[in-house]
């Protein structure tokens, strides 16, 4: 396990995007000041973990739980025309994968975890929750899988086995 928990720019970013499409540039400029900084990161560079969770707190604390529930949904399916197309042509089954394997790249800590059934998967977050808010975002971001996906089906958190994760089932037509 690494000493500090970093996240790439990108996740802050695409949760900064949100921010500015509901609350306008003004949203964002109070967000960056509540994470004590000026600008966005770059997509590409590694951040403190906190700073991007930072971002959830402040749409908790000012807009209420179920906009961090939103921003999460809206980063994952955030893609570009592109990648959007492509990837509504995946099962959800292939998304989720795509998913576990996407992590790796943006966070240096934790694990995507995923138990497959039929048309249902437990999905186990490790080490993820920190603070709370988090857990909000990654259950909008799998939401938006569905989403992506042009899958019907249903996010629920689950109890996670360690206090540190957060878990949920997907089930899905």
């Amino acid at each position: 396990m690494p000493d500090k928990k970093m996240v790439k720019g990108a996740v802050m970013n695409g949760y900064l995007r949100f921010v500015k499409r509901k609350w306008g540039i003004e949203g964002v400029k109070e967000a960056l000041k509540y994470v004590g900084m000026d600008v966005n990161p770059k997509d590409g560079e590694w951040i403190p973990a906190e700073m991007a969770t930072s971002v959830l707190m402040w749409i908790k604390e000012n807009k209420g739980e179920k906009y961090v529930v939103e921003a999460g949904r809206y980063a994952s399916t955030d893609l570009g025309v592109f990648t959007y197309i492509v990837a509504s042509l995946m099962s959800v089954e292939k998304f989720i994968r795509r998913a576990r394997d996407t992590y790796k790249t943006l966070f240096n800590y934790g694990e995507f975890i995923i138990e497959e059934g039929d048309n249902k998967a437990t999905i186990t977050i490790k080490n993820a929750k920190h603070p709370e808010p988090s857990c909000l975002a990654w259950e909008g971001a799998l939401q938006g899988i569905l989403e992506v996906t042009k899958t019907k089906g249903k996010v629920t958190p689950v109890e996670p086995d360690n206090e540190e994760d957060c878990k949920y089932v997907m089930v899905w037509e």
